[in-house]
């Protein structure tokens, strides 16, 4: 009898899209639950249920009636009802309670400052009330962040307190329990932050999909470019992995795919901005295979319902390396979207690219600076280092958004 997993998602998204399919192509039944708003028949699934995220009841209801062997969160909204549903049902799966505590902005910090890492100076506010005095006890710039959130949405960076209510308005808005962290921030002194899909069994820890990730002066919170693959030092390695591993044993985490980020401070220490319970957006598990062979979905798919074979299969497993870029591609003015420019001289390395929710012809779309996703993904692969170094210092001018012209302008 074939076994069964439900995939939750707050979207369409590729995440669920690409959990479905590659279930559906192992044998195993699937069960879809999305957004009352969106369309059923496009989740691919055997069964498909419009149900919003923080109907906890109705979801486990749904996952007894399914019988399920298995369940998956893979956007923010969804990793705690998942794990609400995987305790309750005795199926593979991270508390509730360990879930939270990397959900939580600030209960993440509490937790970095438990398991003996380096964190910032934070504090959580739900209330204006005293804002600026809880400010003058840390040093700015301050980053101004919703407590539950995600896509760097609803962020501000502050370098005084002018600022500080409509940061906190702003914030409190994108949070979906009304509070906001307000946390110091860490001077990098680059635009280039290390980013890592991993996968966790037990003890044991997968760490094929590092890469570098990178933003623009413009929108230096916001994530456009990954590059593959990641050269560490001996010493930069055995502290990455170090601060990693001490983090997810504080919070018990024992099975699952988490996207970590961060860079190493001046002193040498590796700062972990965050760590998401879920698979990275913007179809980064596909990117990882390509890179090195690894399918972190296969991979999620199949622990979630019991099945290490193909966990256990990778340790004999030889990986490629491969020199890749993947561009999220914004625009950087608002309008009518027309379509995206790719000079003739990256044509022939050009990959895949992904269009994305919002990146049709003729929609009008935001510009980088909005709480917005990009257009598409386009991913390129070099026959080298240098090459690939070299895309990176000019893809703006290579690859970008063009605007319909309006009256004639």
């Amino acid at each position: 009898m074939s076994k069964k997993i439900m995939v939750m998602s707050s979207s369409l998204d590729g995440r669920l899209l690409t959990a479905i399919e590659t279930a559906k192509e192992l044998g195993i039944k699937t069960v879809a639950c999305i957004r009352e708003e969106d369309d059923e028949s496009l989740a691919g699934a055997d069964h498909c249920y419009a149900v919003g995220s923080d109907d906890v009841h109705k979801l486990l209801e749904i996952a007894k009636k399914e019988e399920i062997d298995g369940v998956l969160g893979v956007w923010d909204k969804t990793v705690l009802p998942a794990a609400i549903i995987a305790e309750e049902l005795g199926l593979p799966g991270n508390s509730p309670e360990c879930v939270t505590s990397f959900l939580e902005k600030s209960r993440f910090r509490r937790l970095q400052k438990n398991a003996g890492v380096f964190f910032p100076a934070f504090f959580e506010t739900d209330t204006v009330q005293g804002l600026k005095e809880k400010c003058s006890k840390l040093h700015f710039p301050v980053i101004v962040k919703p407590v539950l959130c995600s896509s760097s949405f609803g962020q501000t960076m502050l370098y005084d307190d002018k600022d500080m209510i409509p940061a906190f308005e702003k914030a409190a808005a994108h949070s979906r329990n009304g509070s906001v962290c307000v946390e110091e921030y860490i001077e990098h002194g680059s635009l280039r932050i290390l980013e890592a899909e991993i996968f966790l069994v037990g003890d044991d820890i997968l760490w094929d999909g590092i890469y570098w990730c990178y933003r623009f002066p413009e929108a230096p919170l916001r994530p456009v470019l990954v590059t593959f693959p990641v050269s560490l030092d001996n010493c930069q390695e055995a502290e990455f992995k170090s601060t990693v591993k001490k983090v997810l044993s504080a919070s018990g985490a024992r099975i699952g795919e988490f996207d970590v980020e961060g860079f190493f401070t001046n002193e040498g220490r590796f700062f972990i901005i965050e760590i998401n319970p879920r698979p990275a957006g913007y179809y980064c598990q596909q990117d990882v295979e390509l890179f090195c062979g690894v399918d972190f979905t296969k991979l999620m798919v199949t622990t979630f319902i019991g099945d290490m074979s193909y966990f256990e299969e990778l340790n004999s497993f030889q990986r490629q390396r491969r020199y890749l870029l993947s561009y999220a591609v914004f625009s950087f003015q608002p309008g009518f979207f027309d379509h995206v420019h790719i000079d003739d001289s990256i044509k022939e390395s050009l990959v895949t690219f992904r269009v994305l929710p919002g990146g049709e012809p003729g929609a009008y779309i935001e510009d980088i600076h909005a709480d917005n996703r990009p257009v598409g993904l386009a991913v390129f692969e070099f026959s080298s280092e240098e090459e690939l170094d070299q895309a990176v210092r000019s893809i703006r001018k290579l690859v970008y958004v063009v605007l319909k012209q309006q009256n004639g302008v």
